[in-house]
């Protein structure tokens, strides 16, 4: 079961040849998160996240399942080789829409990550599921607003999910479960 998430910096090569001209093969290569026990007891999961926006001009000609699929391969070919031959680790790129949508590998981490958090809080899985989307949405809006105004600087905030009520939460933003 991971116990926290957080930003990680991989192991430096050391002569190690990886499978693609794009993957980053700087000694300071950074994914965005990281967590012990996500996937595989033990093993470090590793991943990095990309936003993009559909109706750019490059995503234009093509279907929104691929633009995600493309996506989700550029992170994959960039950090993939590199964090299992090096780091030993599993890489998930989650890849998201300016509009909430989520690529297959990004589905299937909220999928196991709203499974661990309702088992170890006793939750409803419907409730965890609920709390995550609303937190999503509001990121994305973050996001965005980010782009559009340009950056201010604040301090990084963390969330202390050991005290949180899902579902009083659920039922005070009225989502409908």
């Amino acid at each position: 079961m991971p116990r926290r998430l957080h930003r990680t910096n991989s192991f430096p090569l050391n002569g190690e040849h990886m499978q693609y001209m794009t993957a980053n093969t700087a000694n300071e290569a950074r994914v965005d998160v990281s967590a012990r026990g996500f996937w595989t007891r033990g093993q470090r999961a590793f991943m990095d996240i990309r936003i993009f926006d559909p109706m750019a001009a490059c995503h234009r000609r093509i279907s929104l399942e691929a633009a995600h699929q493309k996506n989700e391969q550029e992170k994959i070919r960039k950090y993939g080789n590199r964090i299992r031959n090096v780091d030993h680790g599993s890489f998930t790129p989650l890849v998201y829409t300016t509009s909430g949508g989520m690529g297959p590998k990004a589905k299937c981490f909220y999928s196991r990550l709203a499974d661990v958090m309702a088992e170890k809080k006793h939750q409803p899985r419907s409730h965890v599921v609920a709390w995550m989307r609303c937190r999503l949405s509001f990121s994305l809006l973050r996001s965005a607003l980010l782009c559009l105004r340009g950056t201010r600087y604040s301090a990084p905030t963390t969330i202390d999910i050991a005290g949180l009520n899902y579902q009083a939460t659920v039922v005070e933003s009225g989502i409908l479960v």
